[in-house]
C-alpha cells in the first residue's frame, strides 16, 4: 500500500512537470506572439504617423506660397497706385504719363530641354505686340518675347536677353546683355568712369522696363580702345523660378 502511495506520488510528480513544462511552453509562445503584435502596432503607427506627418508638411507648404502670392499683389497694386499718384505730377508738368501694368506670371517649361534660360509661360493677357521685362523677387529677371504668338521668357542670362540700363550715382546709359551667369554692358564711352561695386539699375529708355529697378552691381571693368566693358553680377538668379512679374510699361501722350 506504502509502495502505491510512492507510485502514485510520482506520476503526479512528473505530471506536474510536464504541465509546467508546457505551460512554460505556450506562455513563451504567448509573449512572443503579443510582442509581435505590440512591434507591427508600433511600426504601422510610426508609417501612418510619418505620412499624415508628410500631408500636413505638404499643405503648410501650400499655405505659405498662397500667403506669400497673397503678400505679393498688395504690393503690385501698391506700384500701380504710386504710377496714379505720380502721372499727376507729370500731366502737370505737361509730360507723358506713365503707366507700368504688373501680371503674374507662371512658368510653364522649357523652351528646350537643354537650355534653362528659355521658358514657355502662362501669361492669359499676353500682347504679342507689347514689350514686356520679367521681375523676380523685386530685381530684374528677364524679357518675354513673341514666339509663334505664344509668350516667351528668356532670362537676363541669355545673350539676347537685350534692355537699357544707368550704372551707378552718374546713370551712366548702357545695354545690358546676358552673359552665361553674369549680364555684360558694352560700349560704354570711354570718357565715363563706371566703378567695380556701382550698382546698375533699368533706365526706362527701352519701354521694356521702367526706370530703377535693381539689376546687380559691377563686378569688373574692362578698357578697350575707345569704350569700356562691365561685367555685372546679377542680384538673382531666376533658373528655379516657377512665377514672375511681367512688366508693361504704357505711355499716353497728354492733350495739349
Amino acid at each position: 500500500m506504502k509502495q502505491k502511495s510512492i507510485l502514485t506520488s510520482a506520476f503526479l510528480l512528473v505530471l506536474i512537470a510536464l504541465f509546467y513544462k508546457n505551460h512554460q511552453t505556450l506562455t513563451n509562445k504567448a509573449l512572443n506572439f503579443s510582442n509581435n503584435i505590440k512591434s507591427t502596432f508600433v511600426t504601422q503607427k510610426k508609417s501612418l504617423t510619418d505620412a499624415i506627418s508628410t500631408h500636413f508638411h505638404q499643405q503648410e507648404q501650400i499655405k505659405l506660397l498662397q500667403e506669400k502670392i497673397q503678400e505679393l499683389e498688395p504690393k503690385a497694386s501698391l506700384t500701380v497706385a504710386f504710377a496714379s499718384k505720380l502721372n499727376h505730377l507729370l500731366k502737370e508738368t505737361d509730360l507723358s504719363t506713365y503707366h507700368p501694368q504688373l501680371h503674374l506670371v507662371q512658368v510653364l517649361g522649357f523652351q528646350r530641354m537643354q537650355d534653362k534660360n528659355r521658358l514657355w509661360l502662362e501669361f492669359p493677357s499676353f500682347k504679342k505686340e507689347k514689350n514686356y521685362g520679367l521681375i523676380y523677387k523685386g530685381y530684374t529677371a528677364g524679357i518675354i518675347r513673341e514666339q509663334g504668338n505664344k509668350p516667351l521668357a528668356i532670362l537676363q542670362s541669355d545673350k539676347e536677353s537685350l534692355f537699357s540700363v544707368f550704372i551707378g550715382k552718374n546713370k551712366i546709359q548702357g545695354i545690358a546683355f546676358g552673359a552665361k551667369e553674369n549680364i555684360i554692358i558694352e560700349y560704354i564711352p570711354s570718357y565715363e568712369n563706371p566703378q567695380v561695386g556701382d550698382e546698375v539699375t533699368t533706365s526706362g529708355n527701352d519701354r521694356i522696363f521702367y526706370e530703377g529697378i535693381k539689376v546687380g552691381k559691377v563686378i569688373s571693368i574692362e578698357k578697350k580702345d575707345m569704350y569700356r566693358i562691365a561685367t555685372v553680377k546679377p542680384y538673382v538668379n531666376p533658373k528655379q523660378a516657377h512665377f514672375f512679374y511681367a512688366v508693361e510699361v504704357v505711355y499716353h501722350d497728354n492733350d495739349k
